[in-house]
C-alpha cells in the first residue's frame, strides 16, 4: 500500500509519500493552498506520481486531546480532498509533528527562510512515519486515528 501524507495547515499543505513494504516516510513538497479544486488539481498530480492509495492527514488536536476549531477545518478539508481524489482517508493524530519538524531541521543545519519553506513537508512526513510505525507495531498502541471513507 502507498500512502500520500498531508500536513495541512491555512496557507501550505506539506506533502510526504510512503508505503507500507520501506515504512520510511519522505517529504516531498508544499503546496501553497488555493481553492480546493487547484489544490486536488496539484494532489492529484502526484497522487498519480506516486501510485498513492491512500491519505494520512494530520489532525491538529490540542494537547489534551480534544478538537478545536482548526481540527474542524482539517477534517473539513481532508475530507474534500480525499473525495476529489478518490482515495480513502485516515486522520492522524498530529500533536507536537512541527516541533519534531522543527528540530530535525535545525539539526540539518537549515535555518531561515530555506529551513521554513520545507517544514510542511517534513511535518507531513512525521505524520506518516509515525502512521506507518503504528501499522508495524513499532509504535504505542492508540495513537489516535480516525478512519474515513
Amino acid at each position: 500500500m502507498k500512502y500520500l501524507g498531508l500536513d495541512v495547515g491555512d496557507r501550505r499543505v506539506g506533502v510526504a509519500c510512503g508505503d507500507s513494504q520501506v515504512r520510511i516516510a519522505t517529504p516531498l513538497e508544499v503546496i501553497a493552498r488555493a481553492a480546493i479544486e487547484q489544490d486536488a488539481r496539484a494532489l492529484a498530480k502526484i497522487v498519480r506520481d506516486y501510485d498513492a492509495e491512500q491519505l494520512i492527514v494530520g489532525l491538529p488536536r490540542n494537547m489534551d486531546g480534544t478538537q478545536g476549531a482548526q481540527a474542524d477545518a482539517v477534517i473539513a478539508y481532508a475530507e474534500k480532498i480525499a473525495h476529489a481524489l478518490n482515495l480513502p482517508l485516515t486522520l492522524w493524530d498530529e500533536r507536537l509533528s512541527t516541533v519534531e519538524a522543527t528540530k530535525r531541521t535545525h539539526e540539518t543545519g537549515a535555518r531561515g527562510k530555506k529551513s521554513r519553506r520545507g517544514l510542511d513537508a517534513i511535518a507531513a512526513a512525521v505524520i506518516l512515519q509515525d502512521y506507518l510505525d503504528s501499522q508495524s507495531g513499532s509504535a504505542t498502541e492508540g495513537a489516535g486515528d480516525t478512519e474515513k471513507e
